[in-house]
């Protein structure tokens, strides 16, 4: 897929204005401040994803003299309809003459995105990887998105349990035995489903000619829970995605058999809520054993990746949106990430805060200067 044209008023810094883009390969560029990443977000509120997190709530996407944003776009490729989005309070949607949810909107117009926070997928917490496998389930998967709220309700109860000592608490926390391992067992299902593909997608970008990812990396999905009062079994994935009565089984008797030490914890420690996606090097972590600029490249293949998996699961192609990912790449970095990202065949959107030079060379296919909210 593709947006062909968007339309943008009230949002943010950015100038009312009608623009369309190139199919290819887009490269924004211009200083801090001017509006690039600001455009990328407008985009991502278009496919459904709303504001890039930790950039603020919704109301902040409203310049600050407007009563709300208006969005719009054409999208084309495998499919041709118009989105709009409309911003206030809350985000409603439209594709075509409908309304649509925000789930149904990115199985429409799916998307990917890099922050400048997302290098952390190799160095950060395991919150940030699990959000990047939780992006990647909730495309291929409408569902997920539902289901991982819910389950989070569920570990939010559970947690408030946990926290009081009244008589009774122990049957009120075993009633949430069964529904919180129907839907744990469905969420490790799906992320093995997903982590499979990825895995394999993933490896294959060793062979590839721009030579992107030039050495071995190794990736799992660990499920930790305990099985025995303070003992960990971790199950690792590395292939197959195991069966789901034998994932829902598994956390069913992790949540008996933790539950002790949850109490005396007072908080939740077992469930898809403490999953990792781990990136090994050479035998060793991907965050010790690479240099800054392989990170980037690392997390670039894994973005390539994940759009891989959309493309084969949705049979549409992703639309990517990036955001300062030159930074920290020397120039046969930015060379190889530039002819990786022109030989995907999606439609990239790329801001740099570049003196002007755009760092991707010949293999943008359009360049665009980003000024106080002004493109040219």
């Amino acid at each position: 897929m593709e947006f062909s044209e968007t339309a943008w008023k009230g949002f943010k810094n950015l100038r009312p204005r009608r623009q369309r883009w190139h199919p290819g390969f887009n490269v924004l560029l211009g200083p801090n401040g001017a509006g690039k990443t600001n455009l990328l977000e407008s985009l991502s509120v278009l496919s459904g994803w709303g504001a890039f997190p930790s950039l603020g709530k919704t109301s902040s996407l409203v310049t600050w003299n407007a009563d709300g944003a208006f969005l719009a776009a054409a999208a084309a490729g495998e499919r041709e309809f118009t989105a709009e989005a409309r911003v206030g309070a809350r985000i409603s949607l439209r594709a075509g003459n409908e309304r649509v949810t925000h789930s149904e909107l990115r199985a429409l117009l799916p998307s990917l995105a890099f922050l400048p926070q997302d290098v952390g997928l190799l160095e950060g917490a395991a919150s940030v990887r699990r959000r990047f496998l939780d992006r990647l389930c909730a495309l291929v998967s409408p569902l997920y998105a539902r289901r991982l709220a819910e389950y989070k309700q569920l570990v939010r109860q559970k947690t408030a349990l946990l926290r009081q000592s009244r008589a009774g608490v122990g049957a009120a926390l075993r009633a949430l035995t069964s529904p919180m391992a129907q839907l744990g067992g469905w969420i490790r299902w799906s992320r093995a489903e997903a982590a499979a593909f990825f895995f394999n997608f993933f490896g294959a970008l060793k062979d590839e000619p721009s030579g992107l990812l030039p050495f071995e990396a190794e990736l799992s999905l660990e499920f930790r829970d305990y099985h025995e009062e303070r003992t960990m079994k971790t199950l690792t994935l590395e292939g197959s995605a195991p069966s789901l009565p034998y994932l829902t089984g598994e956390f069913a008797a992790a949540l008996e058999a933790g539950l002790g030490l949850e109490l005396r914890a007072g908080m939740t420690l077992v469930g898809p809520h403490r999953d990792d996606l781990t990136f090994s090097c050479l035998g060793r972590p991907a965050a010790l054993s690479l240099s800054r600029g392989q990170k980037r490249r690392m997390v670039m293949a894994a973005i390539l990746a994940a759009g891989r998996v959309i493309e084969a699961k949705l049979r549409l192609k992703p639309i990517l949106l990036l955001d300062d990912v030159a930074a920290e790449l020397d120039a046969e970095g930015q060379e190889r990430t530039g002819r990786a990202l022109a030989a995907s065949g999606w439609q990239v959107f790329s801001a740099s805060a570049s003196d002007g030079k755009n760092p991707f060379g010949e293999a943008a296919n359009a360049v665009w200067r980003v000024e106080e909210g002004t493109i040219s």
